[in-house]
């Protein structure tokens, strides 16, 4: 009985075909491809997402730059009179009060959020060499 399962198994031994390998590759190069077109599009539209926010972010900040009054409290630090020398920790403390803060961290954000989608996507283009070969679906 022994003998026989061992023929069965002998005989049943699973032999591949002589392109499986060849195939196994062709399916990693086409799901890199993909992944690497994926990467590339993300890091693409949220660059190009960040660009357009900090824009209008931009044109808010400048607005709310003008009605806080911070030109005005800038101007008198540089203004002739001894305004500046007398009242100096007064005015420091008004031109911190008078700044939009949430305008610029939003805005900084957007800064960096467009730098590191261009370091992303600078790595994903130098690091796998993608050189412009068209989407491969599946």
């Amino acid at each position: 009985m022994e003998n026989n399962i061992k023929k069965v198994l002998a005989s049943a031994r699973y032999k591949p075909k002589h392109d499986l390998g060849a195939k196994i590759w062709h399916e990693l190069i086409i799901k890199e491809k993909r992944n690497t077109y994926f990467k590339i599009t993300s890091f693409s539209l949220l660059g190009l997402g960040s660009i357009l926010g900090f824009i209008s972010m931009f044109k808010t900040l400048m607005t709310d730059f003008t009605e806080s009054g911070f030109y005005e409290y800038l101007s008198l630090a540089f203004s002739k009179g001894g305004i500046f020398s007398s009242y100096w920790k007064e005015l420091i403390f008004s031109l911190a009060e008078s700044l939009p803060t949430m305008n610029i961290a939003i805005s900084l954000t957007l800064i960096f959020i467009f730098f590191l989608s261009l370091k992303y996507l600078s790595k994903q283009i130098i690091n796998n060499k993608y050189m412009g070969l068209p989407y491969v679906g599946a």
